[in-house]
């Protein structure tokens, strides 16, 4: 499926789209940014990168783990120009209200830096959930955009489906979390291997099912 998005004040960028797999619904996106975009968030982030952090999931407040070793720091929903843009393309692309998206994360991962297999979703099962859910729903949705190439390692990785994705600059991936009916997907399991040669940088914007409360 081509796709070309962009709106009157927003540039335009083609692009193409392939769904890769049925469940978890995950979509192949090539040629989703150009290298100036791919560079500019970079720029924006790599000043400003810090030990990257999850949400505990008995307390809800943000924690450091083992699982994830990379650096990160997060950007403002329509921080400058060509971050609204890429909101802009990624609302288009999911069909939600840019508002429904929280801020770009800008990663950075250096050689033996990972992020071991995880959902994006919030189990409501689980007490430190409720803090997250109440900031806008349940994460629908989440794009991974690679803003460089990797020499060696950091595949995106899907264990339940054995599916391995490479990162190549300017592409991305976006996967759901959830059934169409809203009930959780287990096989949206996902993780970044580590790096073996070079590094990894990628943008993330997870989606939720209503407006984000930051």
């Amino acid at each position: 499926m081509a796709v070309e998005t962009g709106t009157s004040g927003h540039s335009t960028q083609s692009y193409q789209v392939t769904q890769v797999h049925p469940s978890p619904s995950i979509w192949a996106i090539q040629n989703f940014m150009s290298d100036e975009e791919c560079d500019h968030l970079i720029q924006l982030g790599e000043d400003k990168l810090a030990p990257s952090l999850t949400i505990d999931p008995e307390t809800g407040n943000h924690i450091q783990v083992e699982d994830r070793t990379s650096t990160l720091t997060f950007l403002s929903l329509n921080q400058d120009p060509i971050v609204t843009q890429i909101e802009f393309r990624i609302a288009n692309l999911v069909r939600m209200p840019v508002n429904h998206g929280e801020g770009l994360q800008i990663l950075r991962y250096e050689i033996g830096q990972e992020y071991k297999p995880h959902y994006d979703y919030f189990d409501p099962a689980l007490s430190g959930s409720h803090k997250a859910l109440a900031k806008g729903g349940q994460r629908v949705a989440t794009i991974l955009m690679y803003l460089s190439d990797v020499e060696e390692g950091g595949e995106t990785v899907f264990p339940k489906i054995d599916l391995k994705v490479p990162p190549k600059k300017g592409h991305a991936i976006l996967f759901y979390s959830l059934y169409s009916n809203g009930e959780l997907d287990p096989n949206s399991l996902h993780g970044s291997i580590p790096v073996v040669k070079g590094t990894k940088w990628v943008a993330t914007k997870w989606l939720r099912e209503k407006p984000f409360i930051a």
